[in-house]
């Protein structure tokens, strides 16, 4: 009954060395996942660094290159952006609306103005002196006559 007492001792022993190997193991297995998922996130800033640089750099060498070069015009089609389409009663009003007369060469009766333009407010009268306006626009404030 001594022997089987104490075989029971050695194995209850062996079973609590197998139990704290297998919890070291466990604790270095988190460990290393904590240190690779870091390496990922580090990894990952890096690349879109990277990635944002190379489009800046990108962007400004094409941005660059089109200042430099022809206008855009010549090498993109034409095409109307944002302009919305005529709806289908504007459609249908301009093909029912009679084109205009073409415009004659000469006037049949001269158009009579109902009075000659004046630049000046009746109470007013044209200036006798000469204005410096570049005075005006850099000193504004009272203006004497």
């Amino acid at each position: 009954m001594i022997a089987r007492a104490e075989d029971a001792e050695k194995r209850n022993r062996q079973l609590h060395v197998d139990l704290t190997t297998a919890q070291a193991r466990a604790t270095a297995l988190e460990s290393r996942e904590v240190i690779v998922v870091e390496a990922l996130k580090q990894a990952k800033d890096e690349h879109v660094q990277k990635l944002m640089e190379a489009y800046l750099a990108m962007d400004k060498k094409e941005h660059h290159e089109s200042s430099q070069d022809s206008p855009p015009e010549l090498f993109e089609p034409l095409t109307m952006k944002k302009i919305p389409a005529p709806s289908r009663e504007i459609k249908e009003e301009a093909a029912s609306t009679p084109p205009a007369p073409p415009p004659s060469e000469e006037l049949q009766e001269p158009v009579q103005l109902k009075e000659e333009f004046n630049p000046f407010l009746p109470s007013q009268s044209p200036p006798e002196e000469v204005i410096n306006i570049s005075s005006l626009l850099t000193h504004p404030g009272d203006v004497s006559d």
